[in-house]
């Protein structure tokens, strides 16, 4: 029997150990690799927080179904390879991302704490090196309001590394 808010298992053997990098509409980059299956490390290449890297970023990612477990419907390829992913950020962002790998497509939720939105660069580091100071300065806020930012992108680079790599994200 599943927990309360418990999701049934996920396919994820289409993203586990993809390495990406992608453009938002907006110019900004990422560059993404998703490590396992609660975990990510990231770059952000360039925007508003460019130059910040996180490293053993949990999350929560699921494959993205047009149907329920319990219904028998065949799944296109392109459908299948649909994932989101789902992560609150020692800064306390938010962040959902919907990852489409054959379309070649993300779209992105972020959530950003007030404080993030007026001194972007305090979060420009390797986040890893400075998490005290990350809480701290969530913990000082302000956090509200929250300013959504709906991103859409196009990915530009896929390959498959194996996982656990600790050397795809570098953060020096």
């Amino acid at each position: 029997m599943l927990e309360p808010f418990e999701e049934p298992a996920s396919d994820l053997s289409g993203i586990l150990g993809k390495h990406i990098i992608y453009t938002y509409s907006n110019g900004w980059e990422y560059e993404m690799y998703y490590k396992n299956s609660d975990t990510v490390d990231y770059k952000v290449r360039s925007g508003s927080v460019g130059g910040r890297i996180v490293k053993g970023q949990k999350v929560s990612i699921r494959q993205l179904q047009t149907a329920l477990p319990s219904e028998k419907v065949e799944a296109s390829e392109s459908e299948m390879s649909s994932y989101m992913i789902s992560w609150v950020e020692p800064t306390g962002t938010s962040v959902v991302q919907v990852l489409n790998l054959n379309r070649r497509e993300v779209r992105t939720v972020i959530l950003f704490p007030d404080w993030v939105v007026k001194e972007p660069l305090k979060t420009v580091c390797f986040q890893n090196e400075h998490l005290d100071l990350m809480r701290s300065y969530r913990d000082q806020g302000p956090t509200y309001p929250i300013h959504p930012k709906i991103m859409l992108g196009r990915l530009h680079f896929i390959e498959h590394c194996t996982l656990d790599n600790e050397h795809v994200i570098n953060p020096h």
